[in-house]
């Protein structure tokens, strides 16, 4: 080589440590991607629930009623990481995910063996994954994806090809476990006619939803086997994520054996799409603070795919109980994958409380009327009124949304009446 390579060599080494496998080859592909598993400890593997599982757990896909778009940046030490990824649910023929990554450093310091300066030069590896989850149950999952891996440094470069196993099961409830087998088909690159060959890997995780699935725990147990089998790793991997706010705000806290992490999500729902960002704050312990911290952002949005949801009109209702003419229109909008075998609708006050319930079998109507009264025939007090749907189909997949329904007003605006003397 005309070029000595060891500042460039440090470089690699460094990013590869702060990925945590001490320079394991391809450990980009076994950290995390986005910031919400960056959140929780890199322990995603038995949830799995967004588009990051075409990276983390493909099995985990067929949980995805919508189609997702994530974006994610990540800052590591000298280099950065960058990632897209898409996720397609079907009807029929189960869920396609694609991620593509990039992980690398450009501008790098290159010296001659006279330790003259060399022009800078890039080190750079990407890879594009085609995902696919089918779950012949409701509760069980399989998965795999194809693995297109280059990685070039200053003018050498290669290529490999790569294939991982899954699985997600999620019985008995609230639990549920996930075990991926990755480069089951061994990436092998060559530069310079050196091979490096990406080590198996084995996933193993567990997670619990508890309350109403506003917590959400995993733990995942991480084994490297390298590639000349002289030593194997393991390492520990756990994370807490919890709704603060349902829907819109949620809060996150991870470790591991080198970082500890809490990191922030926010959403908005728009009836059958959503916009969120991710936040994910990383404190590198295992140096005993020397590494400087990182920060992880990233954008996902949701749209089109299987959604119900609510279309109430009016918005400002004001029911009277002797005029049965006098309704808020409720429009079920609905796509659903397979037939439906049972509904419910429950009409809830500002206080969460159930005023008005309605369920059945089979598909709803299209249309449905609130005539202000709650299950007991009483006219509701004034105020703001939300909806919870849940439809369930033939293979007992839920789908469900919360919303605002509309705004209840009965009283007239407030006014004096005024008596003056010798008047009647």
């Amino acid at each position: 080589m005309r070029r000595a390579l060891s500042v460039a060599a440090l470089l690699v080494v460094a990013c590869s440590l702060a990925l945590g496998e001490g320079g394991t080859s391809g450990a980009f592909l076994n950290y995390a991607i986005a910031p919400r598993s960056l959140g929780m400890g890199k322990a995603f593997t038995a949830i799995a629930d967004d588009a990051e599982a075409s990276y983390f757990n493909p099995a985990g896909l067929f949980q995805l009623n919508a189609q997702e778009i994530l974006v994610a940046h990540s800052q590591l030490y000298g280099a950065r990481l960058e990632y897209v990824g898409y996720a397609l649910p079907t009807k029929e023929l189960g869920t396609f995910g694609m991620s593509l990554i990039n992980y690398g450093s450009e501008g790098i310091d290159s010296r001659t063996p006279e330790n003259l300066r060399y022009d800078g030069y890039v080190f750079a590896e990407n890879a594009f994954i085609a995902a696919y989850a089918y779950n012949p149950w409701p509760f069980l999952g399989f998965g795999g994806n194809l693995k297109l891996i280059t990685k070039n440094i200053a003018e050498y470069s290669g290529v490999g090809v790569g294939a991982d196993a899954a699985a997600l099961f999620k019985l008995p409830r609230p639990f549920s476990f996930g075990l991926v087998a990755q480069n089951l088909i061994q990436p092998v690159i060559k530069l310079a006619n050196i091979p490096e060959y990406y080590p198996r890997t084995l996933r193993a995780g567990a997670a619990a939803r508890l309350l109403g699935d506003r917590v959400r725990i995993d733990a995942d147990l991480v084994a490297v086997d390298f590639a000349d089998s002289s030593r194997r790793s393991l390492a520990l991997h756990g994370g807490v994520e919890f709704e603060i706010v349902p829907d819109v705000l949620v809060q996150r806290i991870g470790i591991d054996a080198n970082e500890i992490s809490v990191g922030l999500g926010v959403q908005r729902n728009w009836g059958k799409m959503a916009i969120g960002a991710d936040y994910a704050f990383l404190l590198h312990y295992q140096s005993a603070y020397t590494l400087s911290p990182t920060h992880k952002v990233g954008l996902f949005m949701t749209f089109a795919g299987y959604r119900v949801w609510i279309d109430a009109q009016p918005a400002l209702f004001s029911p009277t109980a002797a005029d049965q003419q006098n309704v808020l229109w409720m429009d079920i909008r609905l796509l659903t994958r397979a037939t439906i075998k049972r509904w419910q609708i429950l009409i809830k006050n500002g206080l969460g409380e159930v005023v008005r319930s309605y369920s059945g079998w089979e598909t709803p109507p299209l249309r449905m009327t609130w005539d202000g009264l709650d299950d007991a025939g009483r006219l509701v007090s004034d105020g703001h009124y939300y909806y919870d749907i849940v439809v369930v189909d033939q293979r007992n997949r839920p789908l469900s949304f919360s919303g605002s329904l509309t705004e209840i007003h009965t009283r007239g605006p407030k006014g004096k009446l005024e008596i003056r003397p010798g008047q009647q």
